[in-house]
């Protein structure tokens, strides 16, 4: 069975069910919606114009979004850098993360991700005091040609440190580039 509604001078706009079809009530909305807009049900028969996902224009995702067939970036990729007020590095904020300090510090990784899935940030540190000494997790683990043991740092010097992890956060390979004084 089907609607059909004739056009003013020649032909017809036909809307047919299903051959089986279940019982339901679609409600159209009030208006026409704007130019590029589509409908969209809010899954129990109401209708609503929606903007689709432009794929030609900068898009910002208020929520973490799955790309399970891959991601290809053809193009700058940016990246905020986190500015540390404590020094714990919640790795759910971020992949750059800045502080500056000027007394021996400890510092403390949160909030990796789920075993099984990659997670590497770059920390930015700047060393503004003297005979500043940094103390890192137990679970961060050194490049063996440095003794497995955490680099020595330079006062008055920027150093970039890198960590990854795969296990949620059980073992952080790190890296550092030291000794910048700009």
């Amino acid at each position: 069975m089907a609607l059909r509604l004739k056009g003013q001078t020649t032909g017809y706009v036909e809307l047919a069910a299903p051959a089986t079809a279940a019982s339901n009530t679609l409600t159209l909305p009030n208006g026409n919606g704007t130019n590029g807009q589509v409908l969209a049900t809010n899954g129990s028969g109401t209708l609503s114009f929606a903007d689709t996902v432009k794929t030609n224009a900068e898009q910002t995702f208020s929520a973490a979004q799955t790309f399970n067939a891959g991601l290809s970036v053809d193009g700058p990729y940016k990246q905020a850098a986190e500015t540390v007020s404590a020094l714990d590095i919640s790795l759910s904020t971020g992949n750059y993360f800045k502080k500056s300090i000027s007394t021996s510090s400890s510092v403390t990784f949160s909030n990796p991700p789920a075993s099984g899935t990659v997670g590497s940030f770059t920390l930015e540190l700047v060393l503004t005091g003297s005979s500043t000494a940094i103390t890192w997790p137990n679970t961060v683990y050194w490049n063996a040609d440095a003794g497995q043991t955490a680099p020595t740092l330079t006062d008055a010097r920027t150093h970039l440190f890198m960590f990854v992890t795969t296990d949620g956060g059980t073992k952080y390979r790190g890296a550092v580039l030291s000794n910048y004084t700009g």
